[in-house]
């Protein structure tokens, strides 16, 4: 497959064989959502992640929508600066989604506008996404989704819903608000952004952490470079990464086959993954 790239295929089968060997019951699989399980472009536009429907689709006003687009052009060029300090460049990350979820709360963003909005067509999962959560459930390997972005994980929640795909084995880690009725009104501690994902330990997610703690083998799917931190904190035994590049690809590959075990590219589908799933878990 053109748009599959596997970095080292010895390894690809080794990792494969060490998981089938270790049961399926010692099996979890850690995935960002936007862009990784859903299509990074839709009507040949690409796609922000959830909340850009929010003001894209103008459940939200025209000041929202350029005091956040001031936001990101001042803190997403220190976000992607080698040159800035991991710290700097954290704090930075903290301090543009505090900021964000004032703005959010200004809106007085509700649930019923999280509802309109995950009804979007602009929204898609990845092709054959869908046959993905089937077999985790079906399997009962738990399916821990990670999310750096605004929106409460309320949003991934009704998104998955309305596509029947909102299963028991699916555990959601994200940034919350806190409500009043249906209004937003403060938002909770820890706050997830793309640098963090390491120090957001699902230990503090209890419930989540003892349905994890002794499935020592993982699948980790991402997007983003900073992604592959969804998994340091934990201690695996065999470890497989596979990455969408949905852009720039020229520019990054290189980087991208030294970093994870697969890459797949050109806004692919779930294929790969679920053949893979089929092997470990006939």
């Amino acid at each position: 497959m053109e748009n599959i790239i596997v970095s080292n295929p010895e390894k690809i089968k080794i990792i494969k064989n060490e998981i089938i060997d270790w049961w399926k019951e010692n099996l979890h699989i850690i995935s960002d959502f936007d862009r990784t399980l859903t299509q990074a472009y839709s009507d040949w536009k690409y796609r922000a992640s959830l909340i850009s429907v929010l003001y894209e689709e103008w459940y939200l006003s025209k000041k929202y929508q350029k005091t956040a687009q001031w936001f990101f052009a001042y803190y997403h060029p220190i976000e992607v600066d080698n040159n800035i300090s991991i710290e700097d460049k954290k704090r930075a990350m903290e301090e543009w989604r505090t900021k964000h979820k004032i703005l959010l709360i200004k809106e007085w963003i509700s649930k019923q506008d999280i509802y309109k909005a995950m009804k979007s067509q602009n929204i898609n999962l990845r092709k054959w996404s869908k046959k993905f959560f089937e077999l985790l459930n079906k399997n009962n390997i738990p399916l821990v989704i990670l999310s750096a972005w605004w929106l409460w994980t309320l949003s991934i929640e009704k998104y998955l819903k309305n596509q029947n795909s909102m299963y028991d084995n699916i555990c959601l880690i994200g940034n919350e608000f806190v409500r009043d009725r249906d209004k937003a009104v403060d938002f909770k501690k820890p706050i997830i952004h793309s640098l963090n994902k390491d120090e957001t330990v699902i230990k503090e997610f209890p419930k989540i952490y003892e349905k994890v703690k002794d499935k020592k083998n993982v699948i980790l799917l991402g997007d983003s470079i900073s992604d592959i931190q969804m998994v340091e904190w934990f201690e695996y035994n065999n470890l497989l990464k596979i990455w969408f590049l949905n852009k720039d690809v020229e520019k990054n590959i290189e980087k991208y086959k030294s970093n994870y075990d697969v890459v797949i590219i050109n806004d692919w589908s779930m294929e790969f993954v679920n053949d893979l799933l089929d092997e470990i878990l006939k």
